[in-house]
């Protein structure tokens, strides 16, 4: 951490006017503990405490909160609760995990395993979160590794105890440094106490622009009505003229077909002349023929 010698002093200041709290651990073990820690991970522990009981009342057992879908799991949780869907994808994830490396909901295969080998198995856990696999190896394990998550940090920032540079896992390697391995569960417990007192940290606002600007696009805004306006005048036009061009070759189709039909009736006209003529030859000479016989 950048300037880590000029606050560590004042670490020593601000580690003296924390509250003591002791944390005890949870009654369902490594796996409740992961569970409850996924809770309190950028929460309170009030919330996350009557969130864990409604979890564990709507199940048989731990294992149905690793199979239950992840919007059952937000349900149980509550809608509101911050971060939730990434909490419980998180949490399934993690709870997943281990039932694949165990077979069971359990961590029967770190007994005896030393402190390295405990941090190696929960930080390479799917899904898992920094502060979730640092408190749960603290709390369960005595691993000396202070849980950090983002509000945490934000609120350390503000308080000039790390550098305003400082990543989440620059913190918790640096403060776990500062606090002796035994002292590192109860340093935890005041810290997250200390914190859900404090005012959540808000965004710097954005700077203000200058008016010319804004003057400019509301030009922008008021001439955009206008191009919208000529497009419509445009798009009526080409209506019009597709009308136009439309009634145009009905009227063409409409004179070819009235010349179509005056060609059939001179053509019907000039036949039935014909008949008639031949028809009239021969009833003249039919009559002269008589004629003659008669003298």
């Amino acid at each position: 951490m950048k300037d880590a010698t000029v606050f560590a002093k004042k670490f020593k200041t601000f580690k003296k006017k924390l509250p003591t709290v002791t944390v005890i651990a949870n009654d369902y073990g490594v796996i409740g503990e992961v569970i409850y820690s996924h809770l309190v991970w950028n929460a309170s522990e009030k919330d996350a405490t009557a969130a864990f009981k409604r979890l564990v009342a709507a199940s048989v057992d731990l294992n149905d909160l690793r199979v239950n879908m992840i919007d059952e799991s937000i349900e149980r949780i509550g809608v509101e609760y911050p971060f939730v869907r990434e909490r419980a994808r998180r949490m399934h994830a993690v709870l997943n995990a281990i039932y694949n490396r165990e077979h069971g909901m359990h961590v029967e295969s770190l007994e005896g395993a030393g402190k390295r080998e405990i941090r190696e198995y929960f930080e390479t856990l799917k899904g898992v979160t920094p502060f979730v696999c640092h408190r749960v190896i603290s709390i369960c394990f005595n691993v000396a590794a202070v849980p950090v998550d983002e509000r945490t940090l934000a609120i350390l920032k503000v308080n000039s105890v790390v550098h305003e540079t400082t990543t989440i896992e620059d913190a918790a390697s640096w403060l776990a440094r500062q606090v002796k391995a035994d002292e590192v569960v109860d340093f935890h417990g005041g810290l997250q106490s200390w914190v859900e007192t404090q005012p959540t940290p808000k965004e710097e606002p954005e700077p203000k622009k200058p008016a010319k600007k804004k003057t400019a696009k509301k030009a922008k805004k008021k001439a955009e009505p206008k191009k919208k306006v000529a497009k419509k005048k445009s798009a009526s036009k080409k209506t019009v003229t597709k009308k136009k061009v439309a009634k145009k070759k009905v009227a063409k189709k409409a004179v070819k077909k009235t010349a179509a039909k005056k060609k059939t009736a001179k053509k019907t006209a000039k036949k039935v002349a014909k008949k008639t003529a031949k028809k009239t030859a021969k009833k003249t000479a039919k009559k002269k023929a008589t004629k003659k016989k008669k003298k």
